[in-house]
This record gives structure tokens, sequence and C-alpha cells, in this order.
């Protein structure tokens, strides 16, 4: 565990722009009828947050996961084929879950949710957030942060779309850019998606125009949060760690943390937000424990898809795993050089 510590010690620090406030007293985490408790949750990860990783999860002490991002259009296009179901797939012990829908036509993004509703999700996130420039390019994503209206009117259609019960929460970042000007139209999207119903909103403390570079500014995120009073804000952005999560949740009073990245090969992040909620030392996995979790995870995505695509996915996870272990740089050479399951059994024989 200590390798993999001192690799995310290198993350940008949050930034604080103010003296740091006192802590905040932690509360039950809701999402409009739903009752999630602990305030720490699995984002979506797109390329991740499959059913197996989200089932893993739960298992591990994520009480609420969300699926990875779908475009509305491939949503709406989506046959119930062998290659293709486990999109739509949800597991009994995955409740509550929710779907993440992204896209550019408003008119699509209604019955793409209802599809979502159909196929057994408890929630549906709108993604008005996602940096990258295949998704801003194409008019998804952040690209709607700088058009309120547009934004506001895919909140309309999907709240309108599905049951009242179904609680619609949405994804943002905090602007396009530092401007004044975006800071003016996320404030504008943010109290419009509540005004229409929206139940609560995620927060990554980025603007679009830094993607994944520099720190998060989690002063902005208290800011949000003292602005909506008792509606429901969850945060996001340089959650690597337990510690980090914990520090979010107390310095800015957010109601709930999402954890993306953090959670990608370290499923464990939940239990040990619990620890140290507790008092306790963080629960740190030996490599016993490492190997169960990650035969867990390969047993799951075979049994989801089938053993090829879960070669490629286990590949992706076991680069990530390995930051855990011991010997973290010659496992995730392992990993890189595994072309099937075999090649990644004999990882987990060998290193594990």
């Amino acid at each position: 565990m200590t390798n993999a510590t001192t690799q995310l010690d290198r993350m940008p620090a949050p930034v604080w722009n103010s003296p740091e406030p006192p802590a905040v007293p932690l509360r039950p985490l809701r999402i409009g009828p739903l009752e999630i408790g602990f305030p720490a949750v699995q984002a979506a990860l797109s390329g991740y947050s499959d059913g197996a990783m989200r089932t893993v999860a739960r298992r591990l002490g994520a009480p609420y996961t969300l699926a990875e991002v779908l475009i509305d259009r491939f949503i709406l296009e989506l046959k119930n084929r062998r290659k293709t179901q486990h999109y739509l797939q949800i597991a009994d012990e995955e409740h509550p879950v929710g779907g993440q829908l992204m896209g550019s036509n408003p008119a699509d993004f209604g019955p793409a949710a209802q599809k979502l509703v159909a196929a057994g999700f408890d929630v549906i996130d709108i993604n008005f957030g996602c940096p990258v420039k295949s998704a801003v390019g194409g008019c998804r994503g952040g690209y709607h942060l700088g058009q309120p209206d547009l934004a506001l009117e895919i909140v309309d259609r999907v709240r309108l779309a599905v049951p009242s019960q179904i609680p619609v929460t949405l994804k943002m970042r905090r602007g396009i850019d530092d401007t004044a000007e975006s800071r003016d139209r996320f404030f504008t999207i943010l109290d419009g998606a509540f005004e229409r119903g929206v139940a609560a909103i995620t927060v990554h403390a980025r603007t679009v125009g830094q993607k994944y570079v520099g720190p998060s500014n989690w002063e902005f995120l208290r800011q949000v949060k003292s602005h909506v009073g008792q509606r429901t804000i969850l945060g996001s952005g340089d959650l690597f760690t337990a510690q980090a999560c914990l520090d979010m949740l107390r310095r800015t009073g957010v109601d709930g943390v999402s954890v993306a990245r953090g959670a990608i090969g370290n499923p464990w992040i939940f239990q040990q937000i619990r620890d140290l909620i507790e008092g306790k030392s963080p629960t740190v996995p030996d490599v016993a424990e490492q190997r169960r979790v990650l035969q867990m995870h390969c047993e799951l995505s075979v049994q989801a898809t089938n053993p090829s695509a879960a070669s490629s996915t286990m590949r992706a996870f076991g680069l990530k795993f390995a930051r855990l272990h011991p010997n973290p740089e010659e496992v995730r050479n392992a990993f890189a050089a595994a072309h099937c399951l075999n090649d990644w059994n004999a990882v987990i024989e060998r290193w594990y």
C-alpha cells in the first residue's frame, strides 16, 4: 500500500483561496426518495464502471454506484444482443444504481431515459460534465455548460419522461472556464435544474477547459453548497484517497462525495472512508485480499460478457490494481503483457 499512497500523494492538492472553514458534521446521504446513507458513492466511469466493477464496489462498501455514461442515441439503437446486452444488465445486488446519459439532441434524452428506467436503473443521471474533446466537440457533456437554455430543456425532457419516483440527477463541472460569464451560466443551470425537480447535483470542481489537469477547486464546492442550502450536492475532484474523501465532506459541507478515478483499482476505498469516519486506521488489502477481489472481478466480467471481452477489460483493471501491490511496476508490466485470460491468470499465479 505504501507505493500506491506515495504515487497518489503526488496528485495536485485541492485549491483554497480563503482560510479553511471548520469541519462540517457528516449527514446520511439521500437522493430524492432513496436513502443512500453512507455519503460516498462510486461515480460513472467511462470504460470502467460496468456491472462487474459496480458489483465489486457494492460488495466492498459502496452504497450506490453509477453505470458508465451512455450516449442517448446509442441506447435508443441498442438491440438485445449478446454482444451489447451487458450495457443494460443490472444485478439484483446492485440496487440502488444509476444510469448516466449524455447527448446533443434534447429530443433523444426523454426516450433514452425511459429505456434506462425499463432496464431497471433507479436513478437517471444527466452528464453535463464530460470534458473530453470528442464529447465537447460533439456538443455533448461539458458543452452544455455554455448553453443554459439547451441544458435546462434537456433536464425538463428527462424529468417529464420518467416516473416521478425515479430521481433525476446531474453531473456538472464548475463551468467551461474561469470567466465570470461561465460562472453565471453554471449557477443558472444549477438553480434551474433544482427548480425543475432534479434531486441532486454532482459538481466536479474543475472547469471543462482544465480537463483533469491541475488542482480541483474545493472552495468552489463550499460556495455551491452554501448557495443551495438544504438541496443535495455531491462533490468530485481529487478524491484519490479515503482521507481526501473525508476532508472534502468535512471542509466543503457537501452532502456526499462521488469517487471516480480513485475507485479504479481500489474498491476498498469505500471501506477505508468508513474506517476513518469511525476513527479506525484505514483497511489495507494484503496480497491475498487483492487476489480474491481481482478473481471475483474477473468472474463477474466473464459472466456478463465473454472470455475475450473480459480479457481486455481485466487487463485494464489489472494495470490499476497493480498500484496496490508491493511490486507495482513489475506487476503492472506483467498485466500489460497479458493478451488473453490465460496470460492474465498467469500474472495472478505469479504475483498474487
